[in-house]
């Protein structure tokens, strides 16, 4: 017998069967083992006792489950000879979740010996004596390999050939897909830190209008019968740019721009509210010119008083298109409002934990505005007028934001 046979009949003590002679007819024994529903698996409350050593801390396995395998073999003068080996299973919770899983135990015996025992019992006799020094086995776990010393079976009560084979498959089998499992489980974590890290790095804009249905038509020009750019998905989304009527300026790609229909989108909450509202801050006639390129909670970057040294939502905004021309003071101001009041709508939920809004301007010629979060909701409530806003807010520098400057 090779050394690698041998070594594998060792790994897997737990197919070894337990071996015990009845004089009884086959269809005796198994009508009491179905009654004592031995061919049905059970809970085992521990594993300890019931288990030879396995090299893991046995209070470490948890749900264990037990089931008989069970052979009934003809004996001599009518008798029947019952060959049992118990599979125990547990769930091993291991420090590290990634190596927890379900594995197969060795059995010590303990199991096998206490059915062929309760059998006995039930059929009200005691094993042939001819037969009971052979076929019994001691409860500590034994290979039947013949010719090996120890060895507790006769060639006519060994397992089927193939049984410890059949045995190391099944747990090579669990094995693997362990393996499998925790390589896979190693790539999706892999495969979510990426995406969770493109997510950080990306900032969706706020001012996207939807297509509610599709085969939308987008338009050159504002007006029925114009031509048709193409046609819209469900659910497509551009950038706003300004309202003309009942017609929505939109972004489509770089510098492509066309019309929708203010009926067929669906529209953010604050640019909605400002299209309805008549005391709006800035003209619905200019672009917005800018888009959110990204924001951050942070202390504030500037030396204000109101301000200084607090935590304060900041947006960095750019250009929507290297050659837009509506980049002057009302542009940045017009934008830097509809923040403010994107922020104030969505701050009155929970009270947020920063003192203030600014917005940086990344394009040639910059600037940042800032402004306290008690003087942004009054003047989203209306209680405060637009140049009296302005005149409390921090401008910097006050020249990029003079309303008659141009770039």
């Amino acid at each position: 017998m090779s050394l690698s046979l041998l070594l594998a009949g060792l790994a897997f003590a737990q197919a070894v069967p337990y071996a015990r002679t009845y004089l009884k007819s086959k269809e005796e024994v198994d009508s009491a083992l179905k009654e004592m529903q031995a061919y049905a698996g059970q809970k085992l409350p521990i594993v300890e006792g019931f288990v030879a050593a396995t090299g893991k801390p046995l209070d470490q396995f948890e749900h264990a489950f037990y089931e008989y395998s069970i052979d009934l073999l003809p004996g001599t003068s009518g008798a029947t000879i019952v060959r049992v080996s118990a599979k125990i299973t547990a769930w091993f919770a291991d420090r590290d979740p990634a190596k927890s899983g379900y594995e197969v135990l060795p059995s010590n015996g303990r199991l096998e010996l206490d059915l062929l025992d309760r059998l006995e019992e039930k059929l009200g006799g005691k094993p042939s004596s001819s037969t009971q020094r052979r076929l019994i086995i001691a409860p500590k776990p034994k290979i039947d390999l013949p010719g090996l010393p120890g060895a507790a079976y006769s060639p006519a009560t060994s397992p089927a050939p193939n049984s410890q084979a059949s045995g190391g498959d099944e747990l090579d089998s669990l094995r693997t897909q362990r393996e499998t499992a925790e390589k896979r489980m190693q790539e999706l974590n892999l495969e979510l830190q990426g995406l969770q890290e493109i997510q950080k790095n990306q900032v969706r804009p706020s001012n996207l209008v939807v297509v509610k249905k599709p085969g939308t038509p987008v338009l050159a020009k504002p007006e029925q019968g114009a031509r048709v750019l193409f046609s819209a998905a469900e659910e497509d989304e551009f950038e706003f740019i300004r309202a003309e009527g009942e017609w929505i300026h939109v972004s489509i790609s770089g510098p492509s721009r066309g019309y929708i229909r203010r009926s067929n989108l669906e529209l953010p909450e604050f640019i909605a509210r400002r299209l309805k509202s008549p005391n709006e801050m800035p003209s619905d006639d200019t672009p917005l010119a800018f888009r959110i390129a990204r924001e951050e909670n942070s202390s504030f970057p500037g030396n204000w008083e109101m301000l200084r040294g607090k935590s304060v939502k900041i947006y960095t905004v750019q250009p929507v298109s290297p050659g837009f021309e509506d980049t002057d003071a009302q542009a940045k101001l017009k934008f830097a409002a509809s923040l403010f009041q994107k922020f104030s709508a969505d701050s009155t939920r929970p009270a947020p934990e920063v003192a203030g809004v600014v917005v940086i301007f990344d394009s040639a010629d910059g600037g940042m505005v800032g402004a306290t979060l008690e003087n942004i909701r009054k003047m989203a409530l209306g209680s405060l007028s637009s140049d009296s806003f302005w005149k409390l807010s921090y401008l910097d520098p006050p020249e990029a934001f003079q309303p008659l400057r141009k770039n």
